[in-house]
Parts: C-alpha cells; sequence; structure tokens
C-alpha cells in the first residue's frame, strides 16, 4: 500500500519519522543515550509501555493504533489484540504491515460488537489518542464497562497540558482533566510516570527531519501543499516551546478499576461530610462553620475532594485558600484542614492507592499544580509519617507554644501606664477591623519574611466572621498611628493569643498593648491566670520581644510540626521552616 494512500498528517508524519512509529520517542536522559535515533526513541517508548502489561496471554483493546505498530507488537509478545483504527485505509495499511492482531475502523464511542458486553478486556491501552475526544467522561465510562473488573488495567501514554491556555494550540487535555474524569468513574493510580524531558528532543527531530525532507514531502504532495508542510513545522516549533516552559508535557498511568469514585465538591455533599466528620473524630461541626470556612471565604472554594462508595462518604480532603507573602510577592496558599477517612473503610488500599490518597491526589491535581507554590498544615505522628512517604509532605518546623505563667503575668500587669504614655501609645479593642490594617501589613511584612496576608479583608474573614468563638482584638497606635496588633481568645482562666503583628521599630508596643488587654479583660470579669499561644522560631527579633515580656517556649505537647507539600521545582521547602511566620491562628485549632 503506497503511503499517499493514507490521510495526509499520518503520511506527512510516516515519511518524516520513516517508521510507522508516528508517537514520541522515549529518551532515558543520561550521556550514554544522548545520541540514539527517533526511530530508537520511539521504539524505547513502546517496549516502556509493554513492561506495564501483565504476563501474557492477556486480552488486550488498542485504541488508536495510528498505523499498528504498538498493536503489532503486542501480538509478537503473544498478547491477543484488538485494535481501533480510525479509517478504511489505516485498517489495510495497518493489516498488510503488521499483521497478527484484529483491527477494527470505527470510533470507540460507536456500537460495534468488539466494543460492547460481553466483551471483556485485561488490558486497555491509549497511546496519544485521548485528543480525538473532545468530552473524556463518555469515554472512560466506556472503558469501565469493557475492562475485567477485578484485575484489568487501562494504560494511559500521552501529550498532557498544564494550562487551559495552551490546549487550543497544542490539541491535547490538560493532565488535571484526564485524572478527573478517570477518577470520576472509579478508576485508581496504580503506577504513574512524568516524562516530558524524556520526550521533549521528539520535537527537536521533527523540526530536523522537516529540513531534511522537504523535497520528499513536495515530490509526494506536491507544491501547494508546501504552506501546510510550513504549518506542521512551525506546530512542532510552538509545541517545542511549550515543552521547554513547562507548560505541556508527556505522562503515563497504570490505572486499576474500582468500586470507589472520586468527586470533586458538588452543591449539597458539606450535610454528608459533616455528617462523617462527626462519625470519624466525635466531634460535631455545624453547617455555619462549614460554609464560613469553605463556601463563603472571599479567596474563593469550596476546594474539595471526596471519596465515595456509591452513596456513602469514604473519604474527604479540603483545604481553604489564604493569601500570602512570599518571596516579596503576593500569591496565594492553601490551609489543609478537616480531613478524614470513615473509620469503616480506613483498611482499603495501601499507601498511595488508599482512599485518603487518593482525594489527596485529586486535590493536587485539581486545585494545585501549576497554581500554587506549596499548602501547609500542621500534623504529627501517622499522618504525618504517611504523608512523607505517600504524599510529599513534608516537616518543616516544629511547633513552639509560648506560655505566660501567672508570677510573669502578675507583672506584667502592673507595668506603670505612665511609662507607655509617655511614649505615645494608646490601646483600643476594637470590634471591626478597619483600613488601618492594610496600612500595617504593607509596613510590616518586610520585616517577618513569609507569612499571610494580614489585611483588612483576611482578618475580617478569618477572626471577625467566625461563627463559632469571639475573639479580644487589641489595636495599638503611636500617637494615633496603628504599629500593632493582637487578638485572642479566653478558656477558663487562661488566654489563648492566637495571633499578631507588629511593626519591628516599634519594639515596646507589644508590652504596651499586651498590658491595656489584659486589663480590660479584667473589666470584663475575665479571671486571666496564664497566657499561651504559637509562635513561629522567626523572626529573631519578634522571639527576643516575647522573652523580654516573660515567655518561655516548649515543644507543643501533640508534637505538631509545620508541612508543606511543595508544588515548584525551585521551591527549597526547608527554606520555608527557617523564613515563614507563623502563629495559631494560622492553623485549624484556633
Amino acid at each position: 500500500m503506497k503511503i499517499k494512500a493514507l490521510p495526509q498528517p499520518f503520511a506527512l508524519n510516516r515519511i518524516l519519522t520513516n517508521s510507522d512509529n508516528l508517537h514520541f520517542g522515549y529518551w532515558i536522559i543520561d550521556a550514554a543515550n544522548s545520541e540514539i535515533s527517533l526511530l530508537q526513541a520511539q521504539e524505547a517508548l513502546s517496549q516502556h509501555i509493554i513492561t506495564l502489561f501483565p504476563k501474557p496471554p492477556q486480552r488486550i483493546l488498542v485504541i488508536g493504533c495510528h498505523l499498528g505498530a504498538i498493536a503489532g507488537l503486542s501480538t509478537k509478545s503473544q498478547y491477543q489484540v484488538v485494535a481501533i483504527v480510525s479509517s478504511e485505509s489505516l485498517m489495510r495499511y495497518a493489516v498488510q504491515y503488521h499483521p497478527g492482531p484484529e483491527y477494527i475502523a470505527c470510533d470507540f464511542l460507536n456500537e460495534h460488537p468488539k466494543l460492547s458486553s460481553p466483551e471483556c478486556y485485561d488490558i486497555i491501552l491509549f497511546q496519544e489518542s485521548l485528543p480525538t475526544f473532545s468530552d473524556l467522561s463518555p469515554v472512560f465510562q466506556k472503558v469501565k464497562q469493557l475492562l475485567e473488573p477485578s484485575q484489568g488495567r487501562l494504560i494511559l501514554s500521552e501529550e498532557v497540558a498544564y494550562s487551559p491556555d495552551n490546549r487550543p494550540h497544542a490539541a491535547v487535555h490538560e493532565a488535571k482533566h484526564i485524572e478527573y474524569h478517570f477518577a470520576k468513574q472509579g478508576f485508581f493510580v496504580a503506577h504513574h510516570q512524568r516524562i516530558g524531558p524524556q520526550v521533549t528532543p521528539t520535537c527537536e527531530r521533527f523540526i530536523q527531519r522537516f529540513d531534511e525532507k522537504q523535497t520528499q514531502l513536495l515530490a509526494l504532495f506536491g507544491q501547494d501543499a508546501e504552506p501546510l508542510i510550513d504549518y506542521y513545522k512551525q506546530c512542532w516549533k510552538q509545541r517545542l516551546a511549550y515543552y521547554q516552559a513547562k507548560q505541556i508535557g508527556y505522562e503515563i498511568w497504570t490505572l486499576r478499576p474500582s468500586d470507589f469514585t472520586v468527586q470533586a465538591y458538588r452543591k449539597g455533599d458539606e450535610t454528608t461530610i459533616l455528617n462523617t466528620f462527626q462519625t470519624a473524630f466525635g466531634v460535631i461541626r455545624n453547617p455555619a462553620h462549614w460554609h464560613w470556612k469553605f463556601q463563603d471565604s472571599p479567596y474563593g472554594g469550596p476546594y474539595v475532594a471526596t471519596v465515595w462508595d456509591q452513596t456513602e462518604l469514604a473519604a474527604h480532603y479540603t483545604a481553604y485558600p489564604v493569601p500570602i507573602w512570599l518571596e516579596n510577592r503576593h500569591t496565594f496558599t492553601y490551609q489543609v484542614g478537616d480531613t478524614f477517612t470513615h473509620p469503616a473503610y480506613r483498611g482499603i488500599g495501601r499507601g498511595q492507592t488508599s482512599l485518603l490518597a487518593r482525594a489527596v491526589r485529586q486535590f493536587h491535581r485539581l486545585y494545585c499544580e501549576n497554581k500554587i507554590a506549596f499548602f501547609y498544615g500542621f500534623n504529627t505522628d501517622k499522618i504525618l509519617r504517611f504523608g512523607q512517604l505517600f504524599l510529599r509532605y513534608y516537616p518543616v518546623a516544629p511547633v513552639y507554644e509560648w506560655f505566660l505563667k501567672a508570677e510573669s503575668l502578675h507583672n506584667l500587669i502592673n507595668t506603670p501606664s505612665w511609662h507607655m504614655m509617655r511614649q505615645g501609645y494608646t490601646v483600643s479593642c476594637v470590634e471591626h477591623v478597619g483600613p488601618w490594617a492594610d496600612k500595617l501589613f504593607a509596613q510590616a511584612k518586610a520585616h517577618y519574611g513569609w507569612l499571610i496576608e494580614r489585611t483588612q479583608q483576611y482578618l475580617q474573614w478569618r477572626y471577625q466572621a467566625h461563627p463559632d468563638y469571639r475573639y479580644y482584638f487589641f489595636v495599638v497606635r503611636q500617637w494615633g498611628k496603628p504599629v500593632g496588633w493582637w487578638l485572642g481568645r479566653v478558656e477558663g482562666e487562661t488566654l489563648i493569643i492566637g495571633d499578631a503583628l507588629f511593626a519591628q521599630k516599634s519594639i515596646h508596643a507589644p508590652r504596651a498593648g499586651l498590658v491595656a488587654g489584659l486589663r480590660f479583660m479584667q473589666q470584663q470579669n475575665e479571671n486571666i491566670q496564664t497566657i499561651r499561644g504559637w509562635f513561629s522560631q522567626t523572626p529573631l527579633w519578634w522571639n527576643q520581644i516575647l522573652e523580654a515580656l516573660g515567655f518561655q517556649s516548649e515543644r507543643q505537647y501533640q508534637n505538631l510540626d509545620l508541612c508543606v507539600t511543595p508544588f515548584g521545582e525551585t521551591l527549597d521547602v526547608q527554606r520555608i521552616g527557617k523564613q515563614f511566620y507563623f502563629t495559631q491562628g494560622d492553623s485549624d485549632l484556633f
């Protein structure tokens, strides 16, 4: 069969590659493999995919087998293969040059005896064929019907986009949407590789081949095809730029079918989430709390990943966005909270295949990758070890609690008022956060390194609108200008200081604010005998102020650590621990 009889894109690529392997190549990045040919790299990717198959004999369905190379290779490896091609001409070519598989010319979503019950396949393979489907939901739904339900494997070897802006140009699906749709149909990830750097040389080789094969291409397609050939060449150049900018990449998934589905938030899920939260922890969370934290945040949401056993909620992972001042720029991070696995489902799956890990994986892909630098939470014991092993969740700083005991508290309250007044300090207890918060944050942020942006909007949402607690909020001014604030709530005879922000140059402002605040609470009949609160070990000048006030620090009693999951290659997670100013108000425990 003549190459010219093939559909034009296939004929073009057949000439450029000089082979029937029309897919990307796989270059293992090291000096020994840098000089392999495009054909060798393409064969390496095919061989790599076959290593993901269980041992033969197995029934394989190849969806979009192009010219039949991968289907024929699978047959030679003793697999029983059914392969879908998109046209009769492609089928004739595949039968002639790669005999053995049973080829069918149809669309995967169309009716065909080989694509309907009771047909059942042990392996279903997509190799760079997902872009031919605009809607992935029916694709994975049909795959689920055709795949052997207990030991079947779905393998995806696909070019992917990491931004919706790239999809129209690269004609590929976003990676997060691929994962969203297969998880929604009940597939979980058994093995996963990101090999964008290893396939990038394919772009360079194709661009080179356009120059080398220009005469042959024009001879086959005619001089009138020169603009079209040049267009394809420019597309490969653009694709190379996308790969180099890491805006598109290449990923390989080995998926297994499951009875559990993973979903993003759907309106009304909060009722089941709150009921299951109570089952998991024995703690009642009211709807007002959920809506305040996740639904009504000014920074967006709800951002939720849930795992379901039909109508039963099995696992839940969520976080809420908060603004952060990071490396001298405004951006966002997430604070993790209210995560759980239903007690009845805690033994299902292990490590990365556990139900909680499946929820975390979807959360990462939908809401985090290529969007934030990192997210954080506070954890200890088993969940911390689990996170380190399977979720890229790293402890970066121990949590210390600062205490002011009765004797130091008594000395502080007895500080002469005239001393503070002489320095121009006045302190007021406020019910509403005003524009002064923005001015103070702009003034103080450079003295703290990295920190949550304690602006008017954030403070109003985080503390003023909190449905469960009453906070005392004290603003310190010097000669009428705000220089700091602190806030706390009372539990019994203990004052918990949850948050504070002061300008470094006003070193006596924290003392003035705390003394005035304690006296105010005495007038409110609060019998404060001790003060405690979390403060990070950075910045050093702030720790020195706390020590001068009489505070002592010790490891938080649960041995909590600040933990982070990074989503960028350039961010050193240990720098976060050294530079991130955090308080108890930055956690769910205040």
